[in-house]
């Protein structure tokens, strides 16, 4: 299972800045096991490609002593199981929902875009369906009032304004949702 978090905007962001940052976090203790709660540990590294962009990244894997399990650190600007990135995909879930498929303006074919619309909308539901649980489960209300119904995409970005914290990301909506997945200890990703 991937841990999404914010390690850069972009891919040379990435490059320049992920190491820094994942050390710190694994020194802070910061990366824990969603399983068992202890720190984990440097594993290895694996190449990564971005479909539309043809840009490569090293992704790093961290270990569970204890569980002895392994989580990839994602970037928030990728989507977990995905070739393209996370502004690629999101693109296409924002113009899905105001025109045709045939019409979206993408690399990536037909089919996917009607997978795409498919599945990460699902996903995107039930995300929207987790958050409201866990931000109102800290004494914090979560005002179905307050969002309005409708377009899935809409949904995320209105449950994510009521985020019981400010948490830095990539500026994807995809990529913070699935940062709140994740600080939530939820095994579900958009």
């Amino acid at each position: 299972m991937p841990i999404v978090m914010y390690l850069g905007h972009e891919v040379k962001e990435y490059e320049k800045k992920s190491a820094e940052i994942i050390e710190r976090a694994i020194r802070d203790g910061k990366i824990r096991c969603e399983k068992c709660l202890e720190p984990m540990t440097v594993h290895s590294h694996y190449p990564r490609r971005i479909k539309e962009t043809g840009e490569w990244l090293t992704i790093t894997v961290v270990w569970c002593r204890k569980c002895r399990k392994w989580h990839a650190l994602l970037p928030d600007f990728l989507q977990p199981h995905k070739h393209y990135s996370g502004e690629e995909i999101e693109g296409v879930i924002i113009d899905g929902g105001t025109m045709p498929v045939s019409q979206i303006d993408t690399e990536a074919s037909e089919s996917t875009v009607r997978r795409w619309l498919l599945q990460v909308g699902e996903r995107i539901k039930q995300a929207v369906g987790k958050l409201k649980y866990h931000f109102g489960g800290d004494r914090r209300a979560v005002s179905e009032a307050a969002i309005d119904a409708g377009y899935c995409f809409n949904e995320l970005e209105q449950v994510l304004q009521m985020a019981p914290a400010k948490v830095k990301y990539s500026g994807s909506k995809l990529g913070l949702g699935n940062i709140w997945l994740s600080t939530c200890g939820v095994a579900a990703y958009i």
